[in-house]
């Protein structure tokens, strides 16, 4: 792929980065509460899909048609999301063991910490990199067994079962016999907000983002809009029946959103500088490390949200800046990305 559509690909990394942060420390709610709302159920959800699309995009691109040659590609891709999973839940391990012995649940503590490492990540960001994990492995075997097209069927079935159980919780909640059947799954698997139901789907389109032809990005931009549109009228319908909550996220519209963005990135071509590699490593030191700063800053600051956003930021980039400075002088820190 040419060096200048790249740099389209690494910018957007990097602001999906700091969307990630805002969903985490809520910067607007103090200044207008509605907007914040409307902010990070719109603009902010894009994020996640995003970097589920261009996971599978690039590593979908790689796939030859000697199948053994394919697995170990697999494998080498599972073995660095579980390194850098590891090294980062060991990282959050002070807060983990804090939260865990603050709430005093005993042994179920410790059950639900293993169930959650397994799907929900082992702190509540990192969830990220166990979906993409398993998102992968269901994506690559369908598309293996048998294609592309049955692959997007069988993930947006998974995506669809996935958006009944995310944005209708509240309504399940209330029927009699079918709120004994969700309670069993939020206490079983707690969301459909992971690798099995939300995954695939995005890592389906990056898919066929890879393996067919661009849209022009005329076309692509001006679907882009209407789709996003379709994304805030989404969610206003959700807010207006009630079903708002923190972890609803898997919208409809987000599905379209998400094709037509990527699609609108790989036609742009921008100039290439050393400083977008930068940046697409940075966004992964942004992603997993800014909850670190986050917590303690907003229990210092809970009334002062948005300064608790840039606060964050700049951290978290001083962090990502000083790993990616001595990576090479200190062999260890490349182990974060």
């Amino acid at each position: 792929m040419a060096r200048k559509q790249l740099a389209a690909i690494d910018i957007a990394k990097y602001v999906s980065a700091l969307l990630v942060v805002c969903i985490h420390t809520f910067p607007f709610i103090d200044i207008n509460e509605t907007f914040n709302t409307y902010f990070i159920q719109t603009v902010c959800r894009m994020a996640v899909p995003f970097f589920f699309t261009i996971s599978g995009y690039f590593f979908f691109r790689k796939l030859t048609n000697d199948e053994e040659e394919n697995k170990e590609l697999l494998k080498r891709y599972l073995f660095r999301l579980l390194k850098i999973y590891l090294i980062w839940t060991i990282i959050y391990l002070p807060y983990t063991i804090y939260n865990y012995v603050s709430a005093g649940t005993g042994w179920i503590g410790i059950i639900s910490y293993l169930r959650n490492f397994l799907l929900n990540g082992s702190y509540y960001h990192l969830w990220f990199l166990p979906a993409l994990m398993t998102g992968m492995i269901i994506a690559y075997f369908l598309y293996q067994k048998k294609g592309m097209v049955f692959m997007l069927k069988v993930s947006l079935i998974l995506y669809f079962v996935g958006y009944l159980l995310n944005v209708f919780a509240p309504l399940w909640e209330s029927i009699p016999v079918i709120s004994f059947l969700f309670r069993f799954f939020t206490v079983t698997i707690t969301t459909s907000r992971n690798g099995f139901f939300f995954a695939p789907i995005f890592i389906g389109i990056g898919c066929l983002l890879a393996k067919t032809k661009r849209l022009s990005g005329r076309f692509s931009q001006i679907a882009l809009i209407i789709s996003f549109a379709l994304l805030v009228m989404e969610v206003t319908l959700y807010i207006i029946l009630g079903m708002m909550r923190d972890l609803t996220s898997m919208y409809l519209s987000l599905i379209p959103t998400t094709y037509f963005l990527v699609n609108t990135l790989l036609t742009m071509k921008i100039p290439y500088k050393p400083t977008y590699r930068s940046m697409r490593e940075d966004s992964l030191l942004i992603y997993t490390v800014h909850i670190l700063f986050a917590v303690p800053l907003l229990a210092l600051l809970p009334n002062a949200h948005i300064v608790v956003y840039f606060l964050t930021i700049a951290l978290s980039q001083g962090f990502a800046s000083l790993v990616v400075k001595y990576k090479k002088q200190f062999p260890i820190l490349k182990e974060l990305l």
